[in-house]
């Protein structure tokens, strides 16, 4: 029997979603596994592919975000350890994949009202955490939807738990909701190619035995 997520229906258009808010206070702090070719704070423009990027905002083009985790576990997780499958062969990543890549750690100078996707918010949605949070990245088109629907709501991005490292929270903010300037850089970019950046993978890497080749 499979145990792939089942398919992923898509969000009702007739009226707004009612997303359940979750504060993120002002100097609650985060971190940011990301492409050095972007500033700490500097949201992606609508480059590349993710579970709720790239969308199309209501002047039709791509809304600007920015993903984080509440830990830095939880963002090495879910950016240099993604493609890794839970099982089998390929349990590794190249260390050439590190370089350039740096983590930072951010907070906003404002509080932050993110849909909550997780808890009560998913069922308030009527939405399932299997289809929108645990399917794979053929799957990213349906969840982009998703992401368009909540943010039509007003809310500066979205929360959740992390599907590869679930003691940590995920989020998602909306660059025309939150302007560069509510942010703050806590701790500059630290490098992952080099210690200590490295050490830190190294340790990640070898807690959920993934193999970190030269």
């Amino acid at each position: 029997m499979s145990s792939s997520p089942p398919s992923l229906h898509p969000p009702p258009t007739d009226r707004l979603l009612d997303p359940l808010i979750e504060v993120w206070e002002a100097d609650h702090r985060w971190v940011r596994c990301h492409n050095v070719r972007f500033g700490a704070s500097e949201f992606n423009p609508g480059l590349g592919g993710g579970r709720f990027h790239p969308f199309e905002g209501p002047d039709g083009g791509p809304v600007p975000t920015l993903y984080g985790a509440s830990s830095v576990d939880g963002a090495l997780s879910e950016t240099v350890f993604h493609a890794v499958p839970l099982r089998g062969p390929g349990r590794s990543i190249r260390r050439s994949t590190l370089r350039p890549m740096v983590l930072s750690t951010l907070s906003a100078r404002r509080d932050l009202r993110l849909a909550r996707l997780h808890g009560h918010g998913l069922r308030r949605l009527e939405v399932g955490r299997r289809e929108l949070l645990d399917s794979e990245a053929d799957g990213y088109s349906a969840t982009r939807l998703w992401a368009q629907a909540l943010h039509r709501c007003q809310v500066d991005g979205l929360v959740w738990v992390s599907r590869l490292h679930d003691t940590s929270r995920a989020l998602i903010l909306f660059g025309d909701r939150v302007d560069r300037r509510d942010l703050e850089v806590v701790e500059a970019p630290l490098p992952l190619f080099f210690p200590p950046g490295f050490l830190e993978v190294q340790r990640a890497a070898e807690e959920s035995g993934i193999t970190v080749l030269e």
